[in-house]
């Protein structure tokens, strides 16, 4: 295997750790607000998405990607794709709960699915760009 896939294999088996890291911190408010508090899924996974999206930023700086760049650098462009990923969740947890009519969990792990995906793409290729 060449260093090239090799290091790209590696950044994807990382973003997906850290993704399952932050994904369970995405959820634990979305369950806890939803159960405990009874605020909307469509409202309580975006509050999880929120906080996701820092714990994804911090781990992925570190050890996804390796970024020695500055924040002021990285950040922005992070937290600007982490943004159109909160947006794009809550449409599709609408769609998928409110029009389809699946169960939040059922809905949440479907979008998580599609945002995976886009993501890593979105932060290699720009975010945290060599």
């Amino acid at each position: 295997m060449s260093r090239k896939r090799s290091s790209l294999l590696r950044q994807l088996i990382t973003f997906f750790g850290v993704g399952a890291i932050a994904t369970t911190c995405h959820y634990a408010v979305l369950f806890a607000l939803v159960e405990g508090a009874k605020v909307l899924p469509t409202t309580a996974s975006l509050y999880g998405a929120l906080f996701g999206a820092i714990i994804s930023y911090i781990l992925n700086r570190i050890y996804t990607f390796q970024s020695t760049a500055q924040h002021r650098k990285t950040a922005p462009k992070f937290f600007v794709i982490a943004g159109l990923s909160v947006v794009l969740n809550t449409v599709l947890m609408g769609i998928l709960t409110l029009s389809v009519g699946l169960p939040y969990p059922v809905a949440q792990m479907l979008t998580t699915g599609v945002l995976i995906v886009v993501t890593f793409g979105l932060n290699k290729a720009w975010s945290f760009r060599e």
